[in-house]
Order: C-alpha cells, then sequence, then structure tokens
C-alpha cells in the first residue's frame, strides 16, 4: 500500500514575514518523520511539496492523484487566508479518489474539532505526537482497510482520546529529509522534545500536552547523524530543541557530549535553549567544540511583563546570558516580543531602554525585528481561548484560525499598528536590495534623505521611528501618530529607495 504526504500551499505574505514563529521548528522534521514511519510499516511513501506553489488547485489534485495513493495524508501548516484553496484540492481528491483523506502537524492539532468542521473532506486528523499513531493507524488500515478510532487519532464527530507520550524517543526512525530543507547547506536535527517552560505565547506545551523535556539516548543520535550525512552535503548542524540545554549537572554534561559529537563529525552547530540554562562555562565548552549560534527567547526587558507571559526567568538573568553568549563568542539570535497585549507605553520604553543599554539595537535587521513584534495569537492556543474570555478577540472571518486582539491600552494598539506597516516597508525595500545582489545590500543606502547619509543609519532611523511613535502616543491627539508614521514612511521609503 502506498501514502503520500503533502505539504500544503501556504504562500508567504508581508503580514507572516516570520510565520516561522507560528511553528515550533520541530515541524521541520514532521514529514521526514512520517514517510520514515511509513516505510518501517510497510508501505511505500511518496512526497509532494506545495510549499510555496501558484499552482491551481485542479492542478495540484491532479498531481496528487497521479501517486495513486491510498492514503493522503496533509502536513498542514496553516494556509494564512487561503484555507479556500487547499479545500478546493481536497474536494479535488475527495471527488476522484476514495483514498482516505488526514492531516497531521501543529495547527491541525490546535484546531482539529474546526478544521474538520471546515472541511469535511477530511477523514481524520493525527493529533499531538503523530509517529506512534501513525505506526498504528496504517498497520491497522492495511489489515481492515479502513480508519478506526485509536488514541491519537481525531475523527469527526467522535470523542478524542490523546495518545501517551512516547516514553523512549530511540524507537523514533532516521527522518527522511525532504522539502525545503535540502536546499540549505544547514542539518535540522533534534536530540530532545518539549520543554519543561509553559510560558503563554508557546503553542510546544499544548503540542505535546505537558510541559516537560524528553531526551534521546546520545548513541540513536550519533547513528542519525551518520545516515543522514551519507545523503548530501552538510556544512553545519542547528538542533531544533526547544531547549537543548536541560537544567542539572547532567543535562550539562550531555551537552557537552553532543558538542563533542559534533566536533568529531567536523560540523559547526547552533542552538536554542531557555535564559535559566545559560552556564558560561558550559557555553564557552559549547563553543570550543563548534558551537557558533546560540537563539535566547528573552521576550521583554520589563520583569512585569515575564511575569504576566509565565516566562519564569528576569530581568537579571537576561542581561547575565546575554553577556555570558558574547564572551563565548557565539553568535546571539533573540526572542522578542515588544508588544505584549497587557502592555503599557511605559513597559513598551523599558523595554526599548533595556534592548539598548544592552547593545542589541546597533544593527538595522535585529532592530527592526525586535522593535516591531506583536504576540501572535493562533486558534486553539491559549492566547485565543484567554481573549475570547475577556471579550478582547478581534477574528476577521478571512482568516478562520489567527486572529488580533484589544491591547488594554489603546495607545500601544496605535503604536505596535505603526510599527508594524513601518517596519513592513523595510523588510519589503531589503528583500528588494538582496534580489540585486550583496554589494547593494550591504551598503543599504542608494537613496539618502533628511540627514540619513549611510548605510548604518538606516538603524538609527528604525530607532528614531520607535521613540518618536512612543511620545506622540502620550499625546491627546491620535492623529500625532499618523503624522509620525506618514512622516517616517517616507524617510524610509527615500532612504531604502533603490536608485
Amino acid at each position: 500500500m502506498k501514502i503520500v504526504i503533502v505539504e500544503n500551499p501556504r504562500p508567504l505574505t508581508v503580514e507572516h514575514y516570520n510565520d516561522v514563529a507560528n511553528a515550533p521548528l520541530s515541524a521541520s522534521l514532521n514529514s521526514g518523520y512520517a514517510l520514515a514511519v511509513a516505510r518501517r510499516t510497510g508501505w511505500d511513501a511518496a512526497y509532494l511539496d506545495f510549499t510555496t506553489s501558484s499552482q491551481t488547485p485542479e492542478v495540484i489534485a491532479a498531481t496528487i492523484l497521479a501517486e495513486r495513493a491510498d492514503m493522503v495524508l496533509l502536513h498542514w501548516v496553516y494556509s494564512w487566508g487561503h484555507e479556500e484553496r487547499v479545500s478546493s484540492i481536497l474536494d479535488r481528491l475527495r471527488l476522484e479518489s476514495s483514498a482516505p483523506l488526514g492531516a497531521f502537524g501543529l495547527f491541525p492539532t490546535l484546531s482539529r474539532n474546526h478544521l474538520l468542521q471546515l472541511c469535511p473532506q477530511l477523514g481524520f486528523i493525527l493529533a499531538g505526537e503523530f509517529e506512534g499513531t501513525l505506526g498504528e493507524l496504517l498497520t491497522i488500515y492495511g489489515e481492515r482497510n479502513r480508519i478506526t478510532a485509536l488514541p491519537g487519532v481525531a475523527l469527526p464527530d467522535e470523542a478524542f482520546v490523546p495518545r501517551p507520550l512516547m516514553t523512549d524517543l530511540n524507537w523514533l526512525p532516521v527522518p527522511d529529509d525532504v522539502g525545503a530543507n535540502c536546499g540549505y547547506d544547514t542539518l535540522n536535527i533534534a536530540a530532545s522534545r518539549g520543554c519543561y517552560g509553559e510560558c503563554s505565547f508557546c503553542f510546544i506545551h499544548r503540542y505535546y500536552g505537558c510541559s516537560r523535556r524528553r531526551t534521546r539516548d546520545l548513541a540513536s543520535l550519533e547513528r542519525e547523524l551518520e545516515i543522514r550525512l551519507s545523503r548530501r552535503d552538510i556544512k553545519n548542524l542547528y538542533f531544533i530543541d526547544p531547549t537543548f540545554i536541560g537544567q542539572g549537572a547532567t543535562e550539562r554534561e550531555r551537552a557537552r557530549e553532543i558538542g563533542r559529537m559534533a566536533q568529531r563529525f567536523g560540523l559547526p552547530f547552533g542552538f536554542e535553549t531557555r535564559v535559566d540554562s545559560i552556564d558560561e562555562e558550559l557555553l564557552a565548552t559549547l563553543a570550543a567544540h563548534g558551537a557558533t549560534s546560540v537563539f535566547l527567547g528573552i521576550e521583554s526587558g520589563c520583569d512585569r511583563v515575564l511575569r504576566r507571559i509565565g516566562k519564569r526567568i528576569d530581568t537579571g538573568q537576561i542581561r547575565r546570558a546575554v553577556q555570558a553568549v558574547r564572551n563565548s563568542g557565539m553568535q546571539l539570535n533573540l526572542g522578542f516580543i515588544m508588544f505584549e497585549p497587557d502592555s503599557s507605553l511605559a513597559e513598551l520604553e523599558e523595554n526599548y531602554t533595556f534592548l539598548e543599554e544592552l547593545g542589541l539595537l546597533d544593527e538595522h535587521g535585529l532592530t527592526a525585528n525586535l522593535l516591531y513584534h506583536n504576540q501572535i495569537v493562533l486558534h486553539g492556543s491559549a492566547a485565543w481561548e484567554r481573549f475570547e474570555r475577556e471579550g478582547r478577540l478581534l477574528v476577521d472571518e478571512r482568516l478562520p484560525f489567527e486572529a488580533q486582539y484589544r491591547f488594554r491600552d489603546e495607545r500601544v494598539a496605535l503604536v505596535c499598528s505603526a510599527m508594524g506597516r513601518l517596519t513592513s516597508h523595510y523588510f519589503s525595500a531589503m528583500d528588494a536590495l538582496r534580489q540585486l545582489g550583496p554589494a547593494t545590500t550591504a551598503g543599504c543606502t542608494a537613496g539618502c534623505h533628511s540627514g540619513y547619509t549611510a548605510g548604518s543609519d538606516i538603524n538609527a532611523l528604525l530607532k528614531d521611528v520607535f521613540r518618536s511613535l512612543c511620545r506622540a502616543a502620550h499625546t491627546p491627539s491620535p492623529q500625532q501618530v499618523e503624522r509620525v508614521e506618514s512622516d517616517y514612511a517616507q524617510l524610509l521609503l527615500d532612504h531604502l529607495a533603490v536608485r
């Protein structure tokens, strides 16, 4: 029997420029794991990637049908307002084939009931950690030729029973390398799953159904590396664990062992971890073994906000962690939520001062990212439920699985909206410059205006934008914010204009 794993079309728009933030990096391995599980179960497996496809639903459906599969499984990672397009593909498949249609991944897990109602063509959804569920489902389907109720399988109009998490991650097969990942010289790999945090904005604990971290044996990790490195030329590793470094001495030694393993393969590596797992001596050791970058989700420079979002860290820990990364020589990448829904203007200004004091607003690409992010609210998340209870959820029927919200302080909402629009000009202009070649992007100053005379001044302009909007928001007139936005929009466009 044969299964085809399909990546749904998900056109990238300016509004979803950072759509990676809407799904954990572990999603990059989901299809690879599904293919490997299917083959281990005895099924043939094919893979079709329509992530960036502009083909019509009819053409996409015909391509899927040409595989003559006994089951079609969509790795559905949102559609950004294009749900009708995916639904049209499913209509065509349902019309011309009797093969069961299913979905899996973060989005189907968070929104399984709503998705089954919106897309009645779907016969089932694999909710949560799916590999064990998929293996069992395929085995039973091969015997009975029908989809049956199982733990972890959501069926229309039936009660859902969650599947217990795997106790032994060594059961997992080596995932296939498929999709966009194969176009990079960096290999994504997971040494653990889950996180012991429970931040209010995060989806990881909801996906797994708990707040804990599970690790895999290092021997299995090394075997996976050997197999996957034999498939293609790789220059770097990236550990997609939500927190690469666990808590306690044993976990720190485990991180060192993984560093030594990467060094034996001759591969530099990056990773993500929590601020409260940072240890300066450990970072120095990892850097000596080839670690080149670390991502920290610091989220806020205000202790009140950190408590509100359940981050379980404080600004003192953040300062020490940032300095430790700098001392190690590794590149620091950051997650930050400037516009938390309950923020005050004073907290925005506190955030700005914090970032400036840490020297985190010195490069325009990073500055743009740090100064514009607001909290993302997706259907099925704790935030969606909270704002719905509070009457603050703003749903656009064109986007059934994502929503805006009313800020507690309307002045913060004005600044947030203005920064969002202004940075969209920046991102669009930078994309256009990149297409012209690295020399143009490096200069970043084909046009100049009003005293901004060097490429680095884009950074100064972005910081001026933020401070000016905050000052304007303190005035009694909302129109003042609009005037500031209009003035800076023209400045930004003139400065980034390609002559």
